[in-house]
């Protein structure tokens, strides 16, 4: 994509940045809805990921830092533990945590796997 070297530590920072903006934005948010907040997440989540997919082609660093920047806003870890800790009882609260945290895991480590396999029956 070409650019400064010292830009790729901005360029790695803009996501965990405006995930630190956006978990305050999402806070406030969910107080008057978890729908809006969380399409707003997704949408900020897919639109990110289609510029950073295309930084490269296109050549643009600006494209990349956009991505990166969008996919901060897309994260909605905290729109989702927010609304496990409105909808469930005290008593259940720990035990939906620790579901939301192990589909979460499942879902990162199940991705990987299912490409690699993919990649090798494609060839």
């Amino acid at each position: 994509v070409g650019g400064d070297p010292s830009l790729a530590g901005l360029l790695i920072g803009a996501t965990p940045t405006a995930t630190l903006f956006s978990t305050v934005l999402y806070s406030w948010w969910a107080n008057r809805s978890y729908k809006s907040a969380l399409i707003f997440a997704s949408a900020c989540s897919l639109l990110g990921n289609i510029l950073y997919s295309m930084a490269l082609p296109c050549g643009s660093l600006w494209m990349a830092m956009a991505g990166r920047i969008l996919n901060g806003f897309g994260g909605a870890r905290a729109i989702n533990r927010r609304y496990i800790a409105d909808a469930t009882p005290r008593e259940e609260r720990t035990a939906a945590s620790a579901e939301f945290v192990t589909a979460g895991a499942l879902g990162m480590s199940a991705g990987p796997a299912l490409a690699s396999i993919f990649g090798w029956t494609i060839r």
